[in-house]
């Protein structure tokens, strides 16, 4: 049976992978292991790449930070887990880079693991790829990234899976939220009564959905214009 080894992280002096500033920046290694042999080629993350058309260099590290490597569950009860890996490519001197999640699904027949959803994004602009661990939308996934033209706000894709198929997108939507609005929920956070609503989960009057992690100084939900908001003290 496989498992996923730990990452290893090369030390920066070590490494030729300079980021756009100029500075070297350290490798992340990604790991199958089956009987104590450990497979670093990364190939299944590279496919997944090459079909997406996403460019990397051949040979040079994929990876340059690790944001999460655990087991996730999609079914009630902590049943139907997954392999989630959250990292980090072509880091920039701004701090930037491609945010890479994937979720893998252990096939127990063949012995192996395969690739059930992937997404690519940014991480200055506020976007997120999150895995849904519980509520209506448990084992969901849903993306929110920034829209490229006025007026400025974020396009919001929810994925499902059925069986043992991969995700498959269930919508996608212009979402409410602004660039820079100040409102301090994620904005994933604040669209949440409208995801829930357009999938039939929320209506108005209904108490307004609880974000998994509140923020600081955070004393009251309200719902300005359609979205979610925080008010502080």
């Amino acid at each position: 049976m496989k498992s996923l080894g730990y990452p290893a992280k090369q030390p920066d002096e070590e490494s030729s992978v300079e980021d756009g500033g100029g500075n070297r920046i350290g490798a992340v290694s990604l790991c199958f292991v089956e009987n104590d042999e450990p497979d670093c080629s990364e190939e299944m993350f590279q496919a997944k790449y090459r079909e997406e058309k996403i460019s990397f260099v051949s040979g040079e590290p994929t990876f340059h930070q690790l944001f999460a490597s655990d087991v996730v569950f999609s079914g009630p009860g902590r049943t139907l887990p997954l392999l989630r890996i959250k990292s980090c490519m072509n880091r920039g001197a701004n701090g930037n880079c491609g945010v890479s999640t994937f979720l893998f699904a252990y096939d127990r027949k063949s012995e192996r693991f395969r690739v059930v959803f992937f997404k690519m994004t940014g991480r200055n602009n506020n976007e997120e790829t999150r895995f849904v661990e519980d509520g209506p939308l448990l084992g969901s996934v849903i993306v929110a990234y920034p829209t490229s033209d006025a007026p400025f706000a974020y396009f919001v894709e929810i994925y499902k899976r059925t069986s043992d198929s991969e995700y498959s997108r269930a919508l996608r939507y212009r979402g409410h939220t602004g660039y820079g609005d100040g409102n301090p929920l994620a904005v994933i956070d604040a669209e949440m009564p409208e995801i829930l609503r357009q999938l039939g989960l929320w209506k108005a009057g209904d108490a307004l959905p609880v974000p998994p992690r509140m923020p600081g100084g955070c004393t009251r939900l309200v719902m300005p214009k359609g979205v979610e908001w925080c008010e502080p003290h």
